[in-house]
């Protein structure tokens, strides 16, 4: 298991009174969906065990569990107590230990505030994960959103955390990809003069304002910081302090993506499929919903449009067009 990078607690019986079906030494482990593999005790403790481990998960810490039926006046530091419910009344003490439990922090860029988090995050704890976009040419036939989210595809993880640092170069595409992804903090470097036509265009492109608002930009605490180093370190600065201080500030990921034809086909990866032809609702020109970058979500519905302009009337008025489809 410990071959692979998905978190998960392992359980160790440390001790046990009769008529406890356990035994010191058994081990299980707890997967981050709730798989329990291996024998730490029978059905009336394995629903608490679950719970327990979660719990480690999330906060990343160690614990001693004991489950008895007669829970003592006096709790020793640092041993949580639950009541077991079961007719046995056995008891049994554990020790959870969460495993790869480090953040994932996805950077998204091929610049030197990228370079700088990417090489600082281990020291936080994070687990970067960079992903380069700024290879891709203006002429390139590889759409940037959708090499981002094939890239996203491939990472595993239960709490990630995201950076946006292309420095103006495919701002709005990094962001959208990642408005699909469950983050505990997204921030994107960029002045706030920027943020504002940034904010704009994601609005045109249908993205909820939850998601737009949850952005921190510009991204990092404000210390003065001058170069990218300095720059990087403020943003991990702000990253600590959300993840110890706000442990419920999550954007949750948008659902399934929905296509504006009639027949949606289901994808390996458990998106719907968009169907890649679909007509302009502006100018009637039938266009790849798969390959173009100008598109807009409404009411679920994703739209594909030739060019920024028929997607900017759309958005300013999509009734008169629906009205006429």
């Amino acid at each position: 298991m410990d071959e692979r990078v998905e978190p998960y607690v392992m359980v160790t019986v440390v001790r046990r009174v009769r008529p406890s079906s356990a035994t010191v030494g058994d081990k299980a482990i707890v997967t981050a969906n709730g798989e329990m593999k291996g024998f730490v005790g029978g059905h009336c403790t394995r629903e608490l065990i679950v719970g327990q481990a979660h719990e480690c998960l999330r906060t990343g810490e160690k614990k001693l569990l004991l489950v008895t039926p007669q829970p003592p006046a006096n709790v020793e530091e640092g041993v949580t107590v639950l009541s077991m419910t079961c007719a046995s009344e056995g008891t049994v003490e554990l020790f959870l230990e969460p495993k790869h439990v480090d953040p994932l922090l996805i950077i998204v860029g091929d610049f030197p505030i990228a370079h700088s988090l990417k090489e600082m995050a281990p020291q936080f704890a994070f687990v970067p994960r960079q992903i380069c976009l700024e290879e891709v040419g203006n002429n390139s036939s590889e759409d940037p959103l959708e090499i981002l989210r094939n890239q996203l595809a491939s990472f595993k993880y239960t709490t990630a955390y995201g950076v946006v640092a292309t420095m103006g170069l495919y701002d709005s595409e990094a962001l959208l990809a990642l408005s699909r992804w469950p983050l505990r903090y997204l921030g994107l470097v960029t002045s706030p003069k920027r943020w504002k036509t940034v904010r704009s265009g994601l609005e045109v492109a249908g993205a909820p304002k939850e998601f737009i608002d949850f952005v921190t930009a510009p991204a990092g605490l404000d210390i003065g910081a001058v170069g990218a180093q300095e720059v990087a370190l403020s943003i991990l600065a702000q990253i600590v302090e959300r993840r110890r201080r706000d442990l419920n500030s999550q954007w949750e990921g948008l659902p399934e993506v929905k296509s504006s034809t009639t027949d949606p086909l289901p994808s390996d990866d458990g998106y719907v499929k968009i169907s890649p032809k679909v007509v302009d609702p502006v100018c009637g020109m039938t266009v790849d919903l798969e390959k173009t970058q100008f598109r807009f979500e409404l009411d679920g519905t994703i739209y594909g449009f030739c060019c920024s302009g028929c997607r900017n009337r759309f958005a300013k008025d999509p009734e008169t067009y629906l009205s006429h489809a």
